[in-house]
């Protein structure tokens, strides 16, 4: 049984780990496979490409949005922070500026 807690506890991470090894007839079959019927598609190939690109290009587009966005706001909060230091300043050392 366990007690609650505050904070959250940390899970081990997990790996996706699938082992691979060399099959070497299926190799062999998959050549002459090719060389009797042909190779792939290339129009297969290339959509697999064009997926594989536009779907990178959709990231970059979504994290540059994001990251331009969090840019902005810890801009905003710098000077937030910059302006009320400055106050702070001239109000203990009584200085008018109008």
């Amino acid at each position: 049984m366990r007690l609650p807690t505050l904070f959250k506890q940390n899970k081990n991470k997990s790996f996706g780990y699938t082992p691979r090894h060399y099959d070497e007839r299926k190799e062999r079959l998959e050549r002459l496979h090719e060389k009797h019927h042909g190779a792939k598609d290339a129009t297969s190939i290339k959509g697999s490409f064009k997926r594989r690109s536009s779907f990178k290009n959709d990231w970059k587009a979504v994290t540059k949005e994001t990251d331009q966005k969090q840019s902005q706001i810890r801009l905003i909060v710098i000077f937030a922070l910059l302006v009320l230091v400055a106050v702070l300043v001239l109000d203990k050392y009584n200085i008018k500026l109008f």
